[in-house]
């Protein structure tokens, strides 16, 4: 299979999983928007968008997590609309903020039907799991979409749910354009969140070799995104939280941030004639852009489930073991 049919089976497997979930036409309300500096999860929120946009669904609400959810969403979705939440890696209590808002809108409308976007799942504190089991299993009618076969099968095994494999939502991008040409031999994309950046990285960095994590936004720059990110908030929650024009505007307002998130991701990556990175959607979207890189796992085994069950035979990509590994290998992609 060529690069170009891969990424096209991705897309298909999405239209073929989602079509049978979303009938064209549907209203519905797309909750949990990611306004944070992930660039990962801009993407995923414009695939989603593009997804919606091809079925012509009727897109009545949406909100970030700091927007009110409220009787206002029943009343623009009626009783036939569906509640879409935002997919990504958040399903579990590595970031409990918004494993909280999912919670809280699966027990605030149980007559709605709510679909979970794909989604890796991963609790660590069975606490958290045995609340998220009660939760979810008290819905009549909740799906769950994950985006590997390991969170498949513990979907399977703790939830009652009904749960279906589907790829990222990034791919219903389809191709991106790469924005620039490479002026590094290798860009090093290393998260630093969880785990902390790895020194032995640093210790390896040379000539022709940059070093990064996703933009961090600084709201000391009146023209950065994150000026725009605390001017949503403020708009959103305190002053149009009731107007009928936050749910015809935001959607655009929202798209237009993400957007902005994910070209600067894609000039990042594109600086590198070769990527090396230990996060997911650096994979994803060096596999849209076309950028040959190699993958390092991350603490919990995300990316190499996914890399396992969609994109093992991308000929774009290459697993390592450790950081040494994966210098070795990408200074060989770059170099021959």
């Amino acid at each position: 299979m060529t690069h170009d049919e891969l990424i096209a089976s991705f897309t298909g497997q999405i239209d073929q999983t989602l079509n049978r979930l979303i009938p064209a036409g549907t209203s519905c309300a797309l909750l949990d928007f990611p306004n944070h500096s992930n660039i990962g999860d801009s993407a995923l929120w414009l695939g989603e968008r593009a997804y919606l946009r091809r079925i012509n669904a009727r897109l009545v609400h949406t909100s970030d997590r700091l927007s009110l959810i409220d009787s206002r969403l029943v009343e623009s979705l009626g009783k036939d609309g569906l509640i879409l939440l935002h997919g990504g890696g958040n399903l579990g209590d590595l970031w409990l903020t918004h494993q909280r808002l999912r919670e809280r809108v699966i027990v605030a409308f149980p007559h709605h039907r709510i679909i979970q976007l794909p989604q890796t799942i991963h609790f660590r504190e069975k606490s958290n799991l045995a609340q998220a089991r009660r939760i979810f299993n008290a819905h009549p009618d909740l799906t769950l979409l994950v985006r590997d076969k390991r969170s498949l099968e513990f979907a399977r095994n703790e939830f009652r749910a009904a749960s279906l494999l589907c790829p990222d939502m990034v791919f219903a991008l389809g191709p991106l354009r790469r924005p620039r040409r490479p002026t590094k031999k290798l860009v090093w994309l290393a998260r630093r969140d969880i785990p902390p950046h790895p020194s032995e990285v640093m210790k390896l960095a040379t000539d022709g070799v940059r070093i990064v994590d996703w933009v961090i936004e600084k709201s000391s720059n009146p023209r950065s995104i994150s000026t725009a990110r605390q001017w949503f908030r403020s708009w959103s929650v305190r002053r149009l939280a009731s107007s009928r024009l936050t749910s015809r505007s935001l959607p655009h307002l929202f798209d237009l941030l993400a957007a902005r998130r994910l070209r600067t991701g894609c000039l990042l990556l594109s600086q590198g004639q070769v990527v090396v990175t230990n996060r997911l959607h650096g994979h994803l979207l060096c596999l849209l852009l076309r950028i040959p890189h190699v993958i390092v796992d991350n603490g919990y085994g995300k990316i190499s489930a996914y890399y396992e069950t969609w994109t093992k035979s991308a000929e774009l990509a290459r697993q390592a073991d450790s950081w040494t590994e994966a210098f070795a290998l990408a200074r060989a992609l770059a170099d021959g």
